[in-house]
């Protein structure tokens, strides 16, 4: 059972405060002390600066933090004009459960006609942030981030969530997991309703974001980019912390396109399209920092990995990738793209044949080292080349995924029963 601090606000007076709310502003948060008083502020800002006289109210979600992250939201939001609530997050240990919670509460008890989402360890977000989400949930169903990221930074987005994005629904969104979105009331009350909540475990964890992407695009919901300009947060080296995101966010990728495939693969995509982008008011830009990387650490996870998941590998691949997989180039170098494509397709090849939720984590599992093999092969391409020529590569990738489309729309086809 969770032990819930008594300093957060009651459920009822998180509806009393969000229901003649037409802005709410979701936060989840834990042990964010260093950040979450300047993310308000900038919210606060942004919400009197651009929506004057508009009833707005921001829904903090906390994970139980064990800082002092309640006692300075309680003190910081005295004799503020926007009203702040902070609630316990009590249905999971993750982001997810606090944003469906947030969304449940909106959906069910509040007018808003935007919901913005922003991650609570923001160093960078601007008022403006907040003119251009809200502007994008007016134009669009769902708003996702545009921003400049440093080259090593959102490596599950580069090499996961955005190639199969792109792939499955023929649109290059650049941040599908960016943790800052924006709906309008027709895509709250489709969230708040919608079943499979239950069926993808990973959704109530880091999974979340790449689950509301997918299903904006599977009901046809219109989706535009914000243009934030950088992001600057608490970014971690992918070769050292990020083995809990990465099985995640790919477990509910996976579950995204295997639980929406009768629709994405009967979708005629020839062409891939760029969402609209809300350019105005323009963000302060500035330089993103760098993410460190132990580069190093990279490869002997890919050695470790496939030293230890030998068996689990050849569960997984045919015997051509297997020897691509031990052979001593990929050793030296790491996984190059088109090796890199073909992991993505048996792993997911496999995550379908295999309905076992335990044997499906002990994939992902697996796949986290061979990731870190790609990483190390994307960072031996990169250390000397800027963010821009980087960022070209990875766009790239999401083009090279899309043209392989038809072998992923036959594969949906031939093992799941619509």
């Amino acid at each position: 059972m969770y032990t819930v601090n008594a300093r957060y606000d009651s459920i009822e007076k998180a509806i009393d405060t969000i229901k003649e709310s037409y802005i709410v502003i979701g936060i989840p948060s834990r042990n964010v002390e260093h950040t979450i008083t300047y993310v308000l502020h900038n919210v606060i800002q942004g919400l009197q600066k651009y929506y004057e006289g508009i009833k707005s109210s921001i829904i903090i979600c906390d994970g139980l933090s064990t800082d002092n992250t309640i006692d300075i939201v309680n003190a910081y939001r005295r004799d503020k004009q926007i009203p702040i609530t902070i609630i316990p997050n009590t249905l999971s240990k993750g982001k997810g459960g606090a944003m469906k919670l947030i969304v449940d509460l909106v959906a069910k008890y509040s007018i808003a006609e935007s919901l913005i989402f922003l991650d609570s360890d923001l160093r960078s977000i601007t008022p403006e942030w907040i003119a251009l989400m809200v502007q994008g949930t007016r134009r669009c169903g769902f708003v996702t981030p545009y921003y400049y990221r440093h080259k090593y930074d959102a490596t599950i987005t580069n090499f996961m969530a955005r190639p199969l994005t792109t792939m499955a629904y023929g649109i290059d969104i650049n941040q599908p997991i960016g943790g800052d979105f924006g709906l309008n009331s027709n895509f709250i009350k489709i969230m708040a309703e919608n079943e499979l909540w239950s069926n993808n475990p990973w959704s109530l964890l880091f999974g979340v974001d790449i689950f509301l992407t997918h299903t904006a695009l599977a009901y046809g919901i219109q989706v535009c980019e914000a243009n934030l300009k950088t992001k600057i947060h608490e970014a971690k080296d992918p070769a050292k912390k990020l083995k809990g995101m990465f099985i995640e966010v790919t477990g509910s990728l996976y579950s995204s396109l295997i639980e929406y495939s009768e629709k994405w693969a009967n979708m005629e995509k020839r062409t891939i399209e760029k969402p609209p982008l809300i350019n105005r008011p323009e963000p302060l830009a500035t330089n993103p920092l760098p993410v460190k990387v132990s580069i190093e650490n990279a490869k002997l996870k890919l050695m470790d990995g496939l030293h230890q998941n030998r068996l689990m590998y050849q569960k997984i691949f045919p015997d051509d990738v297997m020897i691509k997989l031990y052979r001593r180039e990929t050793v030296d170098l790491g996984i190059d793209r088109n090796l890199w494509f073909e992991i993505i397709y048996y792993s997911l090849k496999y995550f379908i044949q295999e309905p076992r939720l335990g044997l499906r984590k002990r994939m992902l599992e697996s796949l986290f080292y061979l990731w870190q093999g790609r990483l190390y092969n994307f960072y031996r391409e990169t250390v000397d080349k800027s963010d821009e020529e980087s960022y070209r590569i990875v766009r790239e990738e999401a083009i090279e995924m899309f043209k392989r489309r038809s072998i992923f729309v036959e594969l949906v086809k031939k093992y799941i029963d619509y």
